[in-house]
């Protein structure tokens, strides 16, 4: 398809597309952010693992949540109750679900002791971001 321009003596007159003026961004309320608790994974890891310490997914389940620690950057700051879970662990793989069952009542309770961390502030408006 090809277009043909012709010229004309007279200028031809163009109406202006009318603008429709900006419209404003909806702006959703956010509720404000609830601090967390740290090693809310790994806690709740090891309650599902206190609730049958001889399942055959008990390690698996609490090296997931050591890996959501790790991963959220959190053993540092709950050093007694990753320690504890790694004792569960070996004792698990031992075979000594006694053992497992006290170093994870104690990890347990070292993590409803745990610090919450501080709540996240929201970013104030789109138009207030640095460069």
């Amino acid at each position: 398809m090809a277009i043909t321009v012709v010229p004309t003596a007279v200028p031809t007159p163009v109406s202006p597309t009318p603008v429709s003026p900006p419209r404003q961004a909806h702006r959703a309320i956010r509720q404000p952010a609830v601090p967390e608790r740290l090693g809310r994974r790994l806690a709740a890891s090891v309650d599902r693992v206190l609730a049958d310490p001889g399942a055959p997914v008990a390690v698996a389940e609490l090296m997931a949540g050591l890996a959501w620690t790790a991963a959220a950057g959190e053993t540092c700051r709950v050093t007694r109750p990753v320690a504890d879970v790694r004792h569960a662990i070996a004792a698990l793989r031992a075979g000594d679900t006694a053992a497992a069952r006290r170093a994870l009542d104690h990890a347990a309770e070292g993590l409803r002791d745990a610090p919450t961390l501080p709540a996240p502030r929201p970013i104030p408006s789109p138009e207030r971001r640095s460069l």
